[in-house]
């Protein structure tokens, strides 16, 4: 079963073309990398699969489609998107924790933004602790604990917690080893591509939502310019070059 397929995508962006004819099939459960040279628009693919967010003042041209799930994404209502996001896991450049939340509130905030009607405080920050522990950075759950206070890598870290915390069935990484020592990108990476929380009591399924149920297998699309610290975890590796996405 397939959990992703993009079929002879072009995209432009404020008039530039990033992607043009571009074909990706991932399996259900499958680890693929996506390599590419600085600015050639990797990072636009993570993005279409979640339907362009935060792009509304951009002028963007897409073309093709992008199926996640078995749902057109390009197709999906304002509801079908929510819907499709809180069931997804990123951690985008930077990782993008909010800086003027404590780390504890920045790994809870999908919960508290999707799940407020459905889970207790209680049980919010049962889930956090529980994550951050399998991580092994219960010491990064102190409260008032800000990124500023952090390193970098402590900040992926934190940002991987978050991204993990609503058991999503897609986990995106968009350049998530920029910046780091081999050493500690090559651990990061085994974290993020091995590790999978494991929830006492499981977040509620919406009816309406079956499409996008929780399955056992987490499927994974990273972006990189350095391939050297996935070699040994992913199942694929795809060159996006000039447009188009080929497995190398």
């Amino acid at each position: 079963m397939n959990c992703i397929e993009m079929h002879q995508v072009r995209l432009e962006v404020d008039g530039q073309c990033y992607l043009d004819g571009a074909d990706l099939t991932v399996a259900q459960g499958e680890s693929v990398v996506i390599a590419g040279i600085p600015g050639c628009g990797k990072s636009f693919v993570p993005r279409l699969l979640l339907g362009l967010p935060g792009m509304e003042d951009d002028h963007v041209d897409v073309q093709g489609s992008v199926i996640v799930a078995g749902d057109s994404v390009l197709d999906l209502s304002s509801r079908g998107l929510q819907m499709l996001r809180r069931r997804v896991g990123s951690v985008m450049r930077d990782g993008a924790l909010i800086e003027n939340m404590d780390i504890r509130s920045n790994v809870t905030l999908p919960l508290t933004y999707h799940y407020q009607d459905t889970l207790g405080p209680d049980e919010i920050q049962e889930r956090c602790d529980a994550v951050l522990e399998d991580l092994q950075l219960s010491h990064l759950g102190t409260p008032q604990l800000r990124p500023v206070a952090i390193n970098r890598e402590e900040r992926r870290y934190a940002s991987l917690a978050r991204a993990l915390v609503c058991e999503p069935f897609l986990l995106l990484l968009d350049e998530l080893c920029v910046g780091l020592s081999p050493a500690s990108a090559q651990r990061l990476c085994r974290r993020a591509f091995f590790y999978r929380p494991s929830f006492v009591t499981p977040l509620p399924e919406e009816p309406e939502a079956q499409s996008l149920k929780r399955t056992s297998a987490l499927t994974r699309i990273a972006t990189t310019v350095d391939l050297g610290c996935y070699l040994n975890v992913a199942d694929r590796f795809v060159l996006l070059w000039d447009g188009r996405l080929e497995t190398i």
